[in-house]
């Protein structure tokens, strides 16, 4: 045991690994970070939304002074992303389903340029990123969706246009 530490340290083995970062060790030896599923919510006022106000009546829970526009959804490589649409003022009742993102700018982080929904009540949208923004840049994305409210579809189909930042 004496002798391996020697040699360690003799051969500078021990400096140059203690001089690696962090994350490049943990590739180096196979540590690296575990896919995870993350949710979008989309808050939308069912009562209030036509096609004139959706970014008054919608947000995805940020700080008022970020637009939904300018609202960047942060994910890892192979993490899975799930869009789901919530009423903010009347969950019991009414439905938000995200019929589908589409693909608008810059490189296709998943698999598809349109990713459909579940089918499903609520209906959901579920894409894998397959490939990384570069250089940090922000993709644009939209995000298809109807509202019912008690059942009843409201004003058509919904649209808006987040960013996403893959790492």
């Amino acid at each position: 045991m004496e002798n391996r530490r020697s040699f360690i340290k003799k051969s500078g083995l021990f400096l140059a690994l203690s001089a690696l970062p962090v994350s490049a060790f943990s590739k180096l030896i196979g540590l690296s970070k575990k896919p995870e599923s993350v949710v979008v919510r989309l808050y939308v006022d069912t009562a209030r939304i036509d096609n004139r106000n959706v970014n008054a009546s919608c947000n995805f829970g940020q700080d008022p002074s970020i637009s939904n526009e300018e609202f960047t959804i942060d994910v890892n490589l192979g993490d899975t992303v799930t869009w789901e649409g919530v009423s903010s003022n009347a969950p019991s009742t009414d439905v938000v389903n995200i019929v589908s993102i589409n693909h608008e700018g810059g490189k296709n982080v998943f698999d598809k340029n349109v990713l459909k929904g579940n089918g499903e009540t609520p209906e959901k949208v579920t894409g894998t990123a397959i490939t990384k923004t570069d250089g940090g840049e922000k993709y644009k994305y939209k995000i298809s969706f109807t509202v019912l409210n008690n059942g009843t579809k409201r004003n058509g189909m919904f649209h808006i246009d987040p960013k996403i930042a893959v790492h």
